[in-house]
């Protein structure tokens, strides 16, 4: 009797010790025996700048603002648009006038066991702050089409002339000047967050900028933020939101962001076990070795030409590049994440679940090698043949797929006769380049912040980043944010792409992939591949 007591007494003793030192989701989670209550730890190539939802730009504040605050809307795991803070909401058929329920029990929380409940004066004040002029919020143009919008953006009119009001505690009414086929998509957005006023006001100009100055709404709250510009050791650490999470159970327990500047590092720390997940850059495709893992497609590269010179200024000379790349031998020894790439937009992600599909040229991307080198025998004099002697592919030296690219050098000089080298470029010198059009032929990735079609579009319209501008890509750009129809604008989107890939402005290489590696003890993560955003509210441990 006494050895069962002693080993009671032990036992409890055990747990109370267990107890004192694990946090209490941790505990929880041990009795469970269920994966949740885990505290994932992930790192991050760098220090979030800010993580207020109407400000936050950046991959890395992003990544984390996104698994802090929760909008009307929101993306499931197959992309599909659906309702999160909201129960439900009605369109008037004029498409003006946008009704949203919302759920009721959601609370703030923040440091100091601050908690209030969510309701719909939050999303009022929320855009009120996005459209204010002392806001300064470069997301703002994007919500333009809620009335007077653009007026309070200049300060012409006051924020409480928004269109957007609070019919009671739970009801919010947003009135549209024109119609927006992509409304509902911008309400999953992260500045279309709502926002706390009395915390806002009482966080006195630090609100987003530190942990005490925070307050969340979505699945975690800060609970830590040690962010020194000359430290070593900054971190993140997010835990349960109990506000979010006793009306919508959230399975991990807490995140901790820990900031490694060194992509090395960040690769030896979760093959040895420091941290559970490897949220990867697209250019470092590093390999996974057996991990498990979740990828998405949200990134296009390829190869751009210097316009203003004046081999590349004609569209028949670019063509016969395009054709002399040997694209079986450009695609035959790549990892298999690396994916062929047909056109301007990755194959795979929501914009073809809003019902996008490309009308690509039957001309692009194909091999047609004996008709480039027949071309090229009369298409140009041999003195301009001999300025391609010496160009180069400049290509940013971060780029983790550079080492594929002598593909392309050695199928063009198999039927140019003619070597262009590959030119690896600091990022800095990269981007000046760029801008100056100090190069010949160029590598860039195209990239959509917003999951829609039209973000891998604009450089080569009103943008003019590469000194090439095409007239279809500046009239969908005019049609964005005011077409009547998502199928209109795809359409515009489609003769846009379609015009840029015929013009051979553009040769598309590879599909990009953005991939988060976890321990094969975990489960449950969702990946945004275009905000290279990892969600952790349905993430468990066993």
């Amino acid at each position: 009797m006494k050895k069962l007591c002693s080993f009671v007494c032990f036992i409890i003793c055990s747990l109370l010790l267990f107890v004192a030192c694990e946090p209490v989701d941790k505990v929880i989670g041990f009795f469970a025996d269920d994966g949740t209550g885990h505290i994932f730890k992930v790192a991050l190539p760098d220090d979030p700048d800010c993580l207020d939802p109407q400000l936050a730009e950046g991959k890395c504040s992003v990544a984390v603002a996104k698994n802090l605050y929760s909008g009307l809307m929101e993306y499931d795991e197959n992309g599909r648009l659906k309702c999160c803070m909201a129960s439900d909401y009605t369109v008037s058929s004029d498409g003006l006038e946008y009704v949203f329920t919302l759920k009721e029990g959601f609370k703030w929380h923040a440091l100091g066991n601050y908690e209030f409940p969510v309701t719909a004066a939050d999303f009022v004040f929320g855009f009120r702050r996005l459209m204010d002029p002392g806001t300064a919020s470069t997301h703002s143009e994007k919500y333009f089409c809620i009335k007077n919008a653009s007026k309070v953006r200049s300060g012409e009119l006051s924020t409480d002339q928004l269109g957007v009001e609070a019919a009671d505690e739970y009801t919010v009414k947003f009135t549209l000047e024109y119609q927006n086929a992509e409304f509902l998509q911008l309400l999953a957005d992260l500045p279309a967050s709502p926002c706390c006023e009395d915390f806002f006001i009482a966080a006195g100009g630090k609100y987003g900028l530190e942990a005490e100055a925070i307050c969340s709404n979505g699945p975690f709250f800060v609970r830590y933020w040690l962010h020194d510009p000359y430290g070593k050791s900054n971190y993140v650490r997010l835990r349960r939101n109990p506000g979010y999470s006793d009306v919508e159970f959230v399975n991990a327990g807490g995140i901790n962001f820990l900031i490694t500047k060194d992509p090395e590092e960040r690769i030896s720390d979760f093959e040895s076990g420091a941290t559970d997940v490897l949220l990867t850059d697209p250019n470092e495709l590093p390999a996974l070795d057996g991990e498990e893992y979740i990828s998405g497609y949200g990134d296009v590269c390829g190869l751009i030409f210097n316009e203003n010179e004046k081999i590349f200024k004609d569209s028949k000379v670019r063509q016969l590049f395009s054709w002399a790349i040997d694209r079986e031998a450009l695609n035959s020894d790549v990892p298999e994440l690396l994916k062929p790439a047909e056109g301007m937009i990755p194959s795979s992600g929501n914009m073809y679940l809003r019902g996008y599909t490309s009308r690509l040229p039957e001309e692009v991307c194909v091999t047609n090698t004996q008709m480039a080198e027949y071309k090229w025998s009369f298409l140009l004099t041999d003195r301009e043949k001999s300025a391609l002697v010496g160009m180069t592919v400049m290509v940013p030296d971060d780029f983790g797929a550079q080492d594929y690219l002598t593909a392309v050098s050695d199928s063009w000089y198999e039927v140019f006769g003619s070597h262009v080298s590959i030119e690896k470029v600091n990022q800095t010198d990269y981007k000046n380049r760029l801008k100056s059009g100090d190069y010949d032929i160029a590598l860039i990735t195209l990239s959509s912040d917003d999951d829609g079609a039209l973000g891998y579009l604009e450089p080569f319209g009103s943008q003019n980043l590469y000194g090439i501008s095409v007239d279809e890509v500046k009239n969908c750009e005019a049609l964005s944010g005011r077409s009547e129809s998502l199928s209109s604008l795809n359409y515009a989107c489609s003769e846009a792409e379609n015009a840029v890939l015929a013009g051979y402005h553009f040769l598309p290489l590879w599909q990009l992939p953005t991939v988060c590696a976890y321990d094969d003890d975990c489960e449950g993560f969702r990946l945004d591949p275009f905000s290279k955003t990892v969600y952790f509210k349905d993430a468990k441990c066993y």
